[in-house]
Protein backbone atom coordinates (compact mmCIF):
# COMPACT_ATOMS: atom_id res chain seq x y z
CA UNK A 1 0.00 0.00 0.00
CA UNK A 2 2.82 2.19 0.81
CA UNK A 3 4.82 1.85 -2.58
CA UNK A 4 1.44 2.58 -3.93
CA UNK A 5 0.84 5.61 -2.34
CA UNK A 6 4.50 6.33 -3.26
CA UNK A 7 4.01 5.35 -6.72
CA UNK A 8 0.49 7.99 -7.08
CA UNK A 9 3.00 10.67 -5.48
CA UNK A 10 5.70 10.73 -8.05
CA UNK A 11 3.01 10.11 -11.27
CA UNK A 12 1.28 13.40 -9.92
CA UNK A 13 4.38 15.61 -9.17
CA UNK A 14 5.96 14.64 -12.76
CA UNK A 15 2.49 15.25 -14.85
CA UNK A 16 2.81 18.51 -13.05
CA UNK A 17 6.33 18.93 -13.91
CA UNK A 18 5.65 18.04 -17.49
CA UNK A 19 5.47 20.77 -20.14
CA UNK A 20 2.41 21.57 -22.31
CA UNK A 21 2.44 20.11 -25.55
CA UNK A 22 3.64 22.88 -28.33
CA UNK A 23 0.55 24.03 -30.46
CA UNK A 24 1.87 25.79 -33.98
CA UNK A 25 -0.43 28.85 -34.48
CA UNK A 26 -2.05 28.93 -37.95
CA UNK A 27 0.11 30.68 -40.28
CA UNK A 28 -0.33 34.16 -41.73
CA UNK A 29 0.83 35.58 -44.60
CA UNK A 30 2.66 38.62 -44.52
CA UNK A 31 5.27 40.72 -46.58
CA UNK A 32 8.28 38.74 -44.91
CA UNK A 33 6.97 35.62 -46.80
CA UNK A 34 7.23 37.11 -50.03
CA UNK A 35 10.84 37.98 -50.07
CA UNK A 36 13.03 35.53 -51.44
CA UNK A 37 16.08 36.93 -52.82
CA UNK A 38 19.13 38.71 -50.74
CA UNK A 39 18.11 42.20 -52.65
CA UNK A 40 14.60 41.88 -51.44
CA UNK A 41 15.57 41.17 -47.89
CA UNK A 42 18.07 44.43 -48.10
CA UNK A 43 15.53 46.56 -49.32
CA UNK A 44 12.78 45.88 -46.90
CA UNK A 45 15.58 46.34 -43.94
CA UNK A 46 16.17 49.59 -45.32
CA UNK A 47 12.76 51.20 -45.23
CA UNK A 48 12.22 49.94 -41.77
CA UNK A 49 13.82 52.49 -40.22
CA UNK A 50 16.89 54.87 -41.34
CA UNK A 51 19.48 53.59 -39.05
CA UNK A 52 19.53 50.39 -41.46
CA UNK A 53 19.64 52.51 -44.61
CA UNK A 54 23.02 50.89 -45.23
CA UNK A 55 22.38 47.49 -43.49
CA UNK A 56 24.58 44.91 -45.87
CA UNK A 57 23.78 40.99 -45.77
CA UNK A 58 26.52 39.02 -45.19
CA UNK A 59 27.16 35.29 -44.60
CA UNK A 60 29.86 35.01 -41.38
CA UNK A 61 32.37 33.45 -43.64
CA UNK A 62 32.64 36.59 -45.55
CA UNK A 63 33.68 38.83 -42.15
CA UNK A 64 37.13 39.35 -42.14
CA UNK A 65 37.78 41.98 -39.12
CA UNK A 66 40.39 39.65 -36.97
CA UNK A 67 41.20 36.80 -35.07
CA UNK A 68 37.37 36.92 -33.55
CA UNK A 69 36.12 36.19 -37.21
CA UNK A 70 38.30 33.36 -37.94
CA UNK A 71 37.54 31.72 -34.73
CA UNK A 72 33.61 32.14 -35.88
CA UNK A 73 34.08 31.13 -39.64
CA UNK A 74 35.09 28.15 -37.68
CA UNK A 75 32.41 27.38 -35.63
CA UNK A 76 29.63 28.26 -38.02
CA UNK A 77 31.59 25.72 -40.16
CA UNK A 78 31.31 23.15 -37.26
CA UNK A 79 27.64 23.92 -36.62
CA UNK A 80 26.80 24.10 -40.23
CA UNK A 81 25.22 27.75 -40.07
CA UNK A 82 26.53 29.16 -44.11
CA UNK A 83 23.42 31.55 -44.36
CA UNK A 84 22.79 35.42 -43.99
CA UNK A 85 19.27 35.03 -43.18
CA UNK A 86 16.46 32.49 -42.06
CA UNK A 87 12.93 32.52 -41.54
CA UNK A 88 10.91 31.25 -38.99
CA UNK A 89 8.27 32.43 -36.18
CA UNK A 90 9.92 32.47 -32.72
CA UNK A 91 7.00 33.37 -30.95
CA UNK A 92 4.57 31.49 -32.38
CA UNK A 93 1.66 34.71 -33.55
CA UNK A 94 1.01 32.99 -37.35
CA UNK A 95 3.56 35.56 -38.41
CA UNK A 96 7.08 34.82 -39.92
CA UNK A 97 10.45 36.37 -38.08
CA UNK A 98 13.53 37.45 -39.87
CA UNK A 99 16.46 36.40 -38.60
CA UNK A 100 19.45 38.44 -40.47
CA UNK A 101 23.61 38.39 -40.25
CA UNK A 102 24.99 41.41 -41.71
CA UNK A 103 27.29 44.83 -41.96
CA UNK A 104 25.21 48.28 -40.89
CA UNK A 105 28.45 49.85 -41.42
CA UNK A 106 27.92 52.38 -38.56
CA UNK A 107 31.38 51.22 -37.13
CA UNK A 108 34.40 51.84 -38.85
CA UNK A 109 38.33 51.10 -37.87
CA UNK A 110 41.46 51.84 -39.23
CA UNK A 111 43.71 48.21 -39.26
CA UNK A 112 47.56 48.35 -39.37
CA UNK A 113 48.41 47.34 -43.04
CA UNK A 114 45.53 47.53 -44.44
CA UNK A 115 45.15 51.28 -46.57
CA UNK A 116 41.72 53.17 -45.78
CA UNK A 117 39.18 52.48 -43.80
CA UNK A 118 36.90 49.44 -43.07
CA UNK A 119 33.94 48.97 -41.59
CA UNK A 120 33.98 46.97 -38.27
CA UNK A 121 30.61 46.59 -37.49
CA UNK A 122 28.85 42.68 -37.16
CA UNK A 123 25.14 43.01 -36.56
CA UNK A 124 22.72 39.55 -35.79
CA UNK A 125 18.96 40.87 -35.48
CA UNK A 126 15.86 39.37 -35.61
CA UNK A 127 12.94 40.94 -36.97
CA UNK A 128 10.09 40.38 -35.00
CA UNK A 129 6.83 40.40 -37.12
CA UNK A 130 3.23 41.86 -35.76
CA UNK A 131 2.02 42.16 -39.59
CA UNK A 132 1.82 45.94 -39.20
CA UNK A 133 4.66 46.74 -36.89
CA UNK A 134 8.41 45.07 -36.94
CA UNK A 135 10.10 45.43 -34.03
CA UNK A 136 14.06 44.46 -34.56
CA UNK A 137 15.76 43.08 -31.44
CA UNK A 138 19.73 43.19 -31.65
CA UNK A 139 20.98 39.40 -30.52
CA UNK A 140 24.22 39.57 -29.93
CA UNK A 141 24.77 41.10 -26.01
CA UNK A 142 28.57 42.25 -26.86
CA UNK A 143 28.97 43.87 -30.27
CA UNK A 144 32.88 43.96 -29.59
CA UNK A 145 32.64 39.75 -30.40
CA UNK A 146 30.40 37.91 -33.01
CA UNK A 147 28.51 35.08 -32.62
CA UNK A 148 26.84 32.60 -34.51
CA UNK A 149 22.91 32.24 -34.43
CA UNK A 150 21.19 29.48 -35.77
CA UNK A 151 17.22 28.23 -35.82
CA UNK A 152 16.66 24.90 -34.31
CA UNK A 153 13.44 23.10 -33.59
CA UNK A 154 12.28 20.51 -30.77
CA UNK A 155 8.62 19.05 -31.72
CA UNK A 156 8.09 21.60 -34.28
CA UNK A 157 8.58 24.78 -31.60
CA UNK A 158 11.39 27.27 -33.11
CA UNK A 159 14.03 27.85 -30.56
CA UNK A 160 17.33 30.78 -31.61
CA UNK A 161 20.80 29.32 -30.78
CA UNK A 162 23.30 31.42 -29.87
CA UNK A 163 26.90 29.76 -30.51
CA UNK A 164 29.36 31.93 -28.86
CA UNK A 165 33.04 31.07 -30.42
CA UNK A 166 36.12 30.51 -27.91
CA UNK A 167 38.55 33.67 -27.47
CA UNK A 168 41.62 33.55 -26.65
CA UNK A 169 42.10 36.33 -24.51
CA UNK A 170 45.34 38.28 -23.00
CA UNK A 171 47.15 39.33 -19.96
CA UNK A 172 43.85 41.59 -19.59
CA UNK A 173 41.20 39.46 -20.59
CA UNK A 174 40.72 35.34 -19.89
CA UNK A 175 40.30 33.53 -22.43
CA UNK A 176 36.54 31.38 -23.01
CA UNK A 177 35.59 28.52 -24.14
CA UNK A 178 32.96 27.74 -27.03
CA UNK A 179 29.61 28.10 -25.43
CA UNK A 180 25.93 27.22 -26.81
CA UNK A 181 22.64 29.06 -25.56
CA UNK A 182 19.19 28.00 -25.79
CA UNK A 183 17.10 31.48 -26.55
CA UNK A 184 12.98 31.44 -26.42
CA UNK A 185 11.00 34.34 -27.22
CA UNK A 186 8.93 35.13 -24.10
CA UNK A 187 8.16 38.54 -21.96
CA UNK A 188 9.04 40.53 -25.06
CA UNK A 189 12.57 39.49 -25.86
CA UNK A 190 14.96 36.29 -26.28
CA UNK A 191 15.86 35.46 -22.70
CA UNK A 192 17.52 31.55 -21.87
CA UNK A 193 15.25 29.23 -22.36
CA UNK A 194 14.13 27.21 -18.59
CA UNK A 195 12.73 23.95 -18.95
CA UNK A 196 12.03 22.99 -15.08
CA UNK A 197 11.31 26.54 -13.88
CA UNK A 198 10.89 27.03 -10.29
CA UNK A 199 8.09 29.36 -8.62
CA UNK A 200 9.60 31.76 -5.32
CA UNK A 201 7.23 34.10 -3.49
CA UNK A 202 9.28 37.24 -4.37
CA UNK A 203 8.45 39.64 -1.09
CA UNK A 204 11.01 42.66 -2.87
CA UNK A 205 12.46 43.81 -5.73
CA UNK A 206 15.19 46.23 -5.59
CA UNK A 207 17.42 47.88 -8.05
CA UNK A 208 19.90 50.52 -8.66
CA UNK A 209 22.44 52.09 -11.16
CA UNK A 210 25.54 53.73 -11.37
CA UNK A 211 26.75 56.47 -13.70
CA UNK A 212 28.93 55.92 -17.09
CA UNK A 213 30.80 57.90 -19.22
CA UNK A 214 27.84 59.33 -20.33
CA UNK A 215 24.51 60.36 -19.48
CA UNK A 216 23.10 57.01 -18.03
CA UNK A 217 20.26 57.65 -15.94
CA UNK A 218 21.21 56.86 -12.43
CA UNK A 219 18.39 55.96 -10.04
CA UNK A 220 16.90 53.28 -7.87
CA UNK A 221 13.62 51.65 -7.25
CA UNK A 222 11.94 49.62 -4.51
CA UNK A 223 8.92 47.29 -5.12
CA UNK A 224 6.96 45.93 -2.47
CA UNK A 225 4.67 42.80 -2.71
CA UNK A 226 1.75 44.91 -2.51
CA UNK A 227 2.57 46.47 -5.57
CA UNK A 228 3.51 49.91 -3.55
CA UNK A 229 6.83 51.33 -5.18
CA UNK A 230 9.82 53.82 -4.52
CA UNK A 231 11.52 55.86 -7.47
CA UNK A 232 14.52 57.87 -6.29
CA UNK A 233 15.59 60.05 -9.39
CA UNK A 234 19.00 60.85 -9.24
CA UNK A 235 20.45 62.11 -12.62
CA UNK A 236 19.66 61.68 -16.24
CA UNK A 237 16.41 60.29 -15.76
CA UNK A 238 14.27 62.98 -17.38
CA UNK A 239 17.47 65.33 -18.96
CA UNK A 240 20.26 63.49 -20.82
CA UNK A 241 21.72 66.77 -21.71
CA UNK A 242 25.14 66.74 -19.60
CA UNK A 243 24.92 70.25 -20.06
CA UNK A 244 22.54 70.47 -17.33
CA UNK A 245 23.94 68.15 -15.08
CA UNK A 246 23.33 69.16 -11.70
CA UNK A 247 24.49 67.15 -7.85
CA UNK A 248 21.00 67.66 -6.80
CA UNK A 249 18.91 64.52 -7.20
CA UNK A 250 15.80 64.99 -9.26
CA UNK A 251 12.99 63.53 -7.06
CA UNK A 252 11.29 61.43 -5.03
CA UNK A 253 8.69 59.44 -6.00
CA UNK A 254 5.70 56.86 -5.18
CA UNK A 255 3.37 54.75 -6.84
CA UNK A 256 1.57 51.82 -6.99
CA UNK A 257 3.11 49.66 -9.82
CA UNK A 258 -0.13 48.26 -12.27
CA UNK A 259 -0.99 44.78 -12.04
CA UNK A 260 0.46 43.97 -15.43
CA UNK A 261 3.65 45.38 -15.40
CA UNK A 262 4.12 43.96 -11.47
CA UNK A 263 3.27 40.47 -12.90
CA UNK A 264 5.03 40.42 -15.92
CA UNK A 265 8.24 41.25 -13.94
CA UNK A 266 7.93 38.64 -11.49
CA UNK A 267 7.07 36.28 -14.19
CA UNK A 268 10.22 36.85 -15.73
CA UNK A 269 12.41 36.89 -12.21
CA UNK A 270 10.90 33.21 -11.58
CA UNK A 271 11.68 32.03 -15.46
CA UNK A 272 14.93 32.87 -15.34
CA UNK A 273 16.05 30.78 -12.45
CA UNK A 274 17.62 34.46 -10.57
CA UNK A 275 18.59 31.87 -7.45
CA UNK A 276 21.05 30.29 -9.62
CA UNK A 277 22.35 33.26 -11.42
CA UNK A 278 25.69 34.32 -10.63
CA UNK A 279 26.43 36.97 -7.93
CA UNK A 280 28.31 38.91 -9.74
CA UNK A 281 28.81 39.91 -14.07
CA UNK A 282 31.10 42.13 -16.25
CA UNK A 283 32.13 43.03 -19.32
CA UNK A 284 35.64 43.04 -20.46
CA UNK A 285 35.63 46.95 -21.53
CA UNK A 286 35.13 50.22 -19.46
CA UNK A 287 32.81 53.22 -19.27
CA UNK A 288 29.76 51.13 -19.11
CA UNK A 289 27.10 51.82 -16.28
CA UNK A 290 26.70 48.98 -13.61
CA UNK A 291 23.93 47.78 -11.64
CA UNK A 292 22.77 46.14 -8.12
CA UNK A 293 19.89 43.75 -8.41
CA UNK A 294 18.37 42.48 -4.90
CA UNK A 295 15.48 40.33 -4.71
CA UNK A 296 14.12 39.20 -1.35
CA UNK A 297 12.15 35.75 -1.21
CA UNK A 298 10.45 32.94 0.11
CA UNK A 299 10.60 34.09 3.90
CA UNK A 300 13.57 36.81 3.72
CA UNK A 301 15.89 35.40 1.75
CA UNK A 302 17.88 37.35 -0.59
CA UNK A 303 20.02 37.23 -3.75
CA UNK A 304 22.05 40.20 -5.01
CA UNK A 305 23.59 40.26 -8.93
CA UNK A 306 26.15 43.10 -9.27
CA UNK A 307 26.54 43.50 -12.91
CA UNK A 308 28.75 45.76 -15.04
CA UNK A 309 27.43 46.65 -18.44
CA UNK A 310 24.14 45.26 -17.26
CA UNK A 311 24.12 42.21 -19.85
CA UNK A 312 25.43 39.63 -17.40
CA UNK A 313 22.85 37.06 -19.41
CA UNK A 314 19.75 37.50 -21.76
CA UNK A 315 17.14 36.86 -19.25
CA UNK A 316 19.18 39.98 -16.61
CA UNK A 317 19.30 42.02 -20.02
CA UNK A 318 15.71 42.00 -20.60
CA UNK A 319 14.89 41.94 -16.48
CA UNK A 320 16.78 45.20 -16.25
CA UNK A 321 15.05 46.93 -19.65
CA UNK A 322 11.58 46.26 -17.59
CA UNK A 323 12.96 48.20 -14.78
CA UNK A 324 14.30 51.19 -16.58
CA UNK A 325 10.80 51.38 -18.55
CA UNK A 326 9.11 51.02 -15.30
CA UNK A 327 10.32 55.04 -14.83
CA UNK A 328 8.58 55.97 -17.79
CA UNK A 329 5.13 53.87 -17.62
CA UNK A 330 3.89 54.29 -14.39
CA UNK A 331 2.17 56.91 -12.76
CA UNK A 332 4.74 58.09 -10.66
CA UNK A 333 3.61 61.10 -7.42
Amino acid sequence: MKLLKLFIVLTFFISCKKKDPFIKAKAIKSEIDTLETQKDIENYIHKIDTIYKKFELKKIEDFDRGTEDSLNKILAKKVKMYDCFLKSDFDNNGLTDLLIIGDNHDCISFRPGIEGEKSCDYSTLVLMNYNNKINVIDINKNRHYPIVPKVEYENGEAFLMIYTPKTLGNKFIPSEKESKTKLTFKYGNFIEYNENQEEHNIEKIEYSTSGCYGVCPIFKLEINKDKSALFIAQHFNFDDNRENYSNKEEGKFKTIISKEKFNELNAIINYIDFVNLKNSYSVNWTDNQSSTLKITYDNGKTKTIGDYGLIGTYGLKRVYELLFDLRKNQDWK
